[in-house]
């Protein structure tokens, strides 16, 4: 998935954002930086958006033993 400008894909659900992403040279592999309301969600919209041509291996980040993650897009819910 990347932006709707660039691949006309439908706006994503509230409470979930693509912060970043990087594509192997070849197209075989990328890597995507979401925001979103739990992997466990993330884990279905992806399933529901790409089956079974796509392997995700959903997980949380650890800010704290991370380095220059993307800042939020989204707000928490009150």
């Amino acid at each position: 998935m990347g932006s709707k400008e660039l691949y006309g894909h439908p706006d994503l659900p509230p409470g979930f954002a693509i912060l970043a992403s990087v594509t192997q040279d070849d197209a075989a592999r990328g890597v995507c930086f979401w925001e979103a309301p739990s992997a466990a969600e993330l884990q279905r919209l992806l399933e529901g958006a790409f089956g079974d041509a796509v392997v995700h291996d959903v997980f949380v980040a650890d800010p704290g033993r991370s380095v220059n993650l993307p800042a939020p897009q989204t707000t928490a819910p009150a």
